[in-house]
């Protein structure tokens, strides 16, 4: 069972921020030598809402990845091996937090 909905707080910009990530991320996953590293990259996890993004991200790749489209989930994973565990653990951690609404 996934979880349903993103239980970390966002500051202003962190639509901008999941999609700059995103984006980033889905080159890296679709090309190796694409490194997503950069300040811009960084800045997508560093205005108090970094876990929120990595759970966005997670369930994006998540769902992409059943969708048939793994270049997300395979971009994070390019990014080191413990990368992926670490940011499902933040994902998977939710599914024990309250309920809450994704607005």
């Amino acid at each position: 069972m996934s979880p349903n909905c993103n239980p970390y707080p966002k500051q202003s910009g962190f639509g901008f921020r999941f999609l700059r990530a995103k984006t980033a991320l889905e080159k890296f996953g679709r090309d190796c030598l694409a490194r997503p590293y950069c300040r811009s990259f960084d800045n997508c996890f560093e205005m108090n809402d970094g876990r929120a993004v990595v759970w966005a991200l997670m369930n994006a790749a998540i769902k992409a990845e059943a969708a048939g489209d793994p270049s997300l989930a395979q971009g994070i994973r390019n990014m080191g091996l413990a990368v992926w565990p670490e940011w499902l653990s933040i994902y998977e951690e939710s599914k024990f937090s309250q309920p809450c609404l994704d607005i």
